[in-house]
């Protein structure tokens, strides 16, 4: 057994010799960028989105829904839903999309850097975007990651297929957006700007400059030539065939939302949130359950996009300026690196150095997206796209630097790249604007939910400070019955009317040190914060102090290896005499954000249609089918990119 478990190594050993240094080299930068994003998936804060769709995924999958109201969308839900299956109600659960997703995109943007550099760049590419600090702070439990990933092999895919010609890449494009529409709905956006850019590759440009680069020989380049002369016509029955595959595929993927929302408006007379608001269709009814959502009655302010004073801001600043600055804040290694390299591409293309491709897919990429976006919902998070694509420019300017100041000397590339990553070390601790803190020391709600998993017992109940927001309450004590500090106090008042037996009981209580953990106007409410001090001592005279939580100080800056960090939340234990039925009703499923969590009964959730008729009870099977579809084909994407990575 030794012996085969030595020439195993062994070989493991060669093959890992046998490697080109680019692959290699590659390898390393993805275990980089993984390292990197397990570390924030483990620690980082948490906002109100995350804690809105970390409950939403509960149960996603296995109560067979398509979409939520909000989104438009199910793919990441039901893929988070099934690895909660697997590790639990953790943190890290949660974010596992955005962890594996995330990692996979420095892949994926090396491989679009091939398709238009060398190698040095493309790697270089890799490398910018494993230590980017906007897109590790978003490892996080919301969709953007995920689904910019599928637009980004989707795009690749796009890319191979205009060089190749096969419609075999059309298709698989379309399937990949699909699968990002799926993911986002956003992403939809483009969509118009891959058809751009085939209109610009088959009318405006010369034949792929890599494939004339790879076909050398005298007579083919006589072929390409020719080509240039006559051009491509773009309507032609073949380019027609192309581009219907294309959409084709896309549209299998947004059947379970159109789906979803024709039978509940069929059945209800509603929409989710997005349909209402692009429709207007039952926008009367869906009032009751939307007005309050700012997105409702949402409007792109195209004059505030460039002009400011937008409707959507509330800032003088153009909200076009304002989403960029997002990830110069975020991120302002790459956005200036990415700046100049895109001035340094320029200037080459202006001297015919250079195949001047990447600016127009570029360009044809951000031309709808980011208009759109900017013109109607400022969240950083969505203009991670941004910083994505423009990182092969700062890659493009990071090489030419190398080559005209030192030659292009490995050991000034290796100081240089080094230098990049120690940077954005630092700025991993800043506090940066639109992104999420604590990289370098674990969040509060992280260490809250690691203390309950190994020190509470299920059936123990939980009381939760109810100056934590309300959204992080429900998500650090799933699994427990759990109730809020207000609630508990109720309770307490009304004890000798509440039906049941009195038993001696364990209870935890966490209290929220900082009198404010997420709501923002705690300060506003001096009576509710008194009710909760209350509750504090009522714990700290019947029982006592078990754990104190420490975390960094999300208002401040914090360097490498920080351990300077403040006292947020304190988790007490006592044996109190309490009625059974209120253990009763705190296992109760609890209401968030319109639906009931695990979405149990299901019947009773609002948006819950019956499908009647045969044509309509078909039409929801098959909707059904495709999130299955989606489930497998995300996660077997994984391999895909591997398969893609080899290939190249």
């Amino acid at each position: 057994m030794g012996e085969e478990r030595n020439d195993l190594i062994g070989k493991v050993i060669d093959y890992i010799f046998s490697m080109k240094k680019i692959t290699l080299y590659l390898i390393i930068i993805f275990i980089l960028g993984f390292i990197l994003r397990l570390i924030a998936a483990i620690n980082l804060s948490v906002s109100a989105d995350d804690m809105h769709f970390v409950t939403h995924a509960i149960n996603f999958f296995s109560s067979e829904r398509l979409v939520t109201y909000d989104q438009s969308s199910g793919l990441w839900f039901a893929f988070t839903d099934i690895i909660y299956g697997f590790l639990g109600y953790t943190q890290i659960a949660s974010r596992m999309a955005a962890l594996i997703f995330g990692s996979l995109s420095i892949l994926a943007i090396y491989l679009i850097s091939r398709e238009f550099f060398d190698e040095k760049i493309s790697i270089v590419s890799a490398f910018l975007l494993a230590i980017a600090p906007f897109h590790i702070k978003l490892t996080i439990s919301e969709q953007d990651v995920m689904a910019m990933f599928f637009v980004l092999v989707g795009m690749l895919l796009f890319i191979k297929a205009l060089k190749n010609n096969k419609l075999g890449y059309f298709s698989l494009s379309g399937m990949f957006i699909g699968l990002s529409i799926y993911s986002k709905v956003y992403t939809l956006l483009f969509i118009p700007s891959l058809l751009i850019y085939f209109i610009y590759v088959k009318v405006l440009d010369k034949p792929h400059t890599l494939v004339r680069e790879h076909f050398e020989h005298p007579k083919v380049q006589g072929l390409f030539n020719y080509n240039r002369k006559i051009k491509n016509k773009l309507i032609s029955k073949d380019n027609s065939k192309k581009i219907l595959i294309f959409l084709l595929a896309i549209f299998i993927f947004t059947i379970p939302a159109l789906t979803h929302n024709y039978l509940l408006y069929k059945d209800k007379g509603i929409m989710d949130l997005q349909f209402t608001r692009v429709t207007g269709l039952g926008k009367n009814i869906s009032a009751e359950y939307y007005s309050w959502d700012h997105q409702f009655n949402a409007k792109n302010d195209w004059k505030g996009l460039i002009f400011g004073n937008s409707k959507n801001s509330g800032s003088k600043i153009p909200t076009l300026l304002q989403a960029l600055n997002y990830i110069k804040v975020g991120d302002p290694i790459n956005f200036y690196l990415g700046i100049i390299g895109l001035l340094v591409f320029i200037v080459y293309n202006t001297r015919k150095k250079h195949n001047p491709e990447y600016i127009w897919f570029f360009i044809s990429s951000i031309l709808f997206a980011l208009p759109f976006l900017a013109s109607i919902i400022l969240l950083p998070k969505h203009y991670v796209f941004l910083e994505i694509l423009i990182i092969p420019f700062g890659a493009f300017g990071i090489t030419k630097f190398n080559e005209r100041f030192f030659k292009s000397s490995k050991k000034s590339m290796n100081a240089i790249l080094i230098l990049i990553f120690l940077i954005s070390l630092v700025f991993l601790g800043l506090n940066g604007k639109g992104t999420n803190t604590h990289f370098y020391g674990k969040s509060h709600v992280a260490q809250i939910i690691e203390f309950k998993d190994k020190n509470i017992q299920e059936a123990e109940l939980i009381i939760g400070d109810s100056r934590f927001y309300r959204g992080r309450i429900h998500w650090m004590f799933q699994g427990n019955p759990y109730l809020e500090g207000v609630q508990f106090l109720e309770f307490i008042n009304q004890n000798d009317q509440i039906p049941g037996n009195t038993v001696m009981h364990k209870v935890y209580f966490v209290e929220c040190a900082i009198d404010d953990c997420g709501w923002g106007n705690i300060a506003e409410q001096p009576e509710f914060n008194q009710s909760m001090e209350l509750l504090t001592e009522l714990f700290k005279q019947s029982g006592k102090l078990i754990y104190s939580v420490r975390e960094p100080d999300r208002e401040k800056n914090y360097p490498p290896f920080s351990e300077n960090t403040i006292e947020t939340a304190r988790i007490y234990s006592a044996t109190l005499p309490i009625k059974d039925s209120i253990i009763t009703y705190a296992n109760q499923p609890k209401e968030w954000f319109l639906y009931t969590i695990g979405y149990q009964p299901l019947e009773k959730q609002y948006d819950y249609y019956t499908a009647k008729g045969t044509i309509d009870k078909f039409l929801d099977t098959i909707a059904h089918w495709i999130v299955i579809i989606a489930l497998i084909l995300a996660f077997i994407s994984p391999i895909y990119i591997i398969y893609l990575i080899l290939k190249d």
